[in-house]
């Protein structure tokens, strides 16, 4: 069976690198400041900033960090369950991470795509588990990263809020192995 070329995740990539150029362009700051998420936006109408703080992040540890795990989970996931699905995956839990961030974000500044990461590292463990799969390396992921989100300087809610997204997104999308058969 020839592998499929997972051309939304290199979409996505290449977003963030345009997320990272656009802040090396206008700084950082200002970029963040800019688009970032924070609690009340939405009351504030800057809508915007529910999709464009998932393509933004703060140094370039950070930014190379969510692109590895986007790399890891993604590839992989985009194969399985198929582009569209996988995109659709990719986006709710970023508006997820974001909304959830909208809610109850605190008195910070909130960017980066792992509010999304997070949707695809829950929707890997429930494509895995209902399809007979192998679903520790996206346990192991979850459980490492809902203890690093609770360090300092880590946005929790956008973690969660993309993690429970992308799940129930997942478990909507991607049917059991008796249905894909």
């Amino acid at each position: 069976m020839k592998r499929k070329i997972p051309v939304v995740t290199f979409v996505i990539l290449a977003l963030n690198v345009i997320g990272l150029i656009y802040e090396y362009s206008v700084g950082e700051q200002m970029a963040v400041l800019k688009y970032g998420m924070y609690q009340g936006a939405l009351e504030d109408g800057e809508y915007l900033r529910l999709l464009v703080s998932g393509f933004l992040h703060f140094g370039l540890y950070h930014f190379g960090s969510n692109m590895i795990c986007l790399v890891l989970y993604g590839f992989d996931l985009e194969v399985k369950v198929g582009s569209g699905r996988y995109a659709l995956i990719y986006f709710i839990a970023l508006l997820g991470s974001s909304l959830l961030i909208n809610f109850t974000g605190g008195n910070g500044i909130h960017a980066g795509a792992s509010g999304a990461i997070w949707g695809l590292m829950t929707a890997t463990l429930i494509f895995n588990v209902r399809h007979g799969l192998n679903a520790a390396y996206a346990l192991r992921g979850i459980v490492l990263n809902l203890i690093y989100s609770f360090s300092a300087n880590v946005s929790w809610q956008g973690h969660i809020g993309g993690g429970v997204s992308g799940l129930i997104a997942a478990a909507a999308l991607c049917g059991n192995k008796e249905q894909s058969a």
